[in-house]
């Protein structure tokens, strides 16, 4: 679960997400959220940009209203939660938005990057390539008697993003926040995975142990990477 997300380029976390991690109901957290708007309607500190809107969701069939907030939003809520667990959360929170709105910084300065541009073009066709043997592995699963081939698209490309510590997001897009040399590690990672699914596959072994042996391949890589 992502604990923030972008919305029209800043970043927000959502009141429900809020409520689950730090262990309290929605309703809780909505009550400090208004406090918190009805006591900000009072005052204005210049620097501070607290923000939020509403959003409608769905549990368990009912509708209910979530809040996004941004970083100054949420600080002023969390700053109302007691304990060390709410410490360690807080602490969460605020680090994600700070990764996220690195991300954004950093898609900005890859868009006028013209060595950044070509990685990005290269590692476009590598991915390409991966999702054709990917195809294969599913149509290969499938031969075999599996049910659910298709989820091994997301299982391949999130266990290559987990090996390298990269966590997949839509919003901005993964690969356009990426520096050079994350680009270029993905790039052989994934490239390292189409090379062992089309080995196995051709060694005719089963489905299952196969994913499972490009997975602790691909972990054991990402270790290697973080030891040089």
């Amino acid at each position: 679960m992502e604990l923030v997300e972008v919305s029209r380029n800043e970043v927000y976390c959502d009141s429900s997400i809020v409520a689950r991690k730090f262990g309290l109901k929605h309703i809780y957290v909505v009550a400090i959220i208004k406090k918190v708007i009805k006591d900000l309607s009072k005052i204005r500190v210049g620097g501070a940009t607290p923000k939020h809107k509403t959003a409608s969701a769905e549990y368990r069939g009912a509708d209910y209203t979530v809040y996004l907030m941004n970083k100054d939003f949420f600080t002023l809520v969390v700053m109302r939660f007691k304990g060390s667990n709410a410490l360690r959360w807080q602490l969460e929170f605020i680090a994600a938005f700070n990764a996220m709105e690195q991300r954004l910084l950093s898609k900005d300065a890859n868009a006028n990057d013209p060595a950044w541009l070509k990685q990005r073009e290269n590692s476009k066709q590598v991915r390409l390539e991966e999702t054709d043997v990917i195809k294969e592995f599913v149509e290969y699963a499938e031969a075999q008697g599996s049910k659910g081939a298709k989820w091994y698209y997301k299982h391949i490309t999130n266990a290559t993003y987990g090996a390298l510590d990269l966590i997949s997001q839509k919003k901005p897009k993964l690969r356009d926040t990426m520096n050079f040399y994350e680009i270029s590690e993905l790039l052989l990672a994934e490239r390292r995975a189409r090379h062992l699914l089309k080995k196995y596959m051709a060694l005719g072994r089963n489905y299952k142990d196969i994913y499972e042996s490009v997975k602790d391949d691909l972990i054991a890589y990402g270790q290697n990477l973080q030891i040089e």
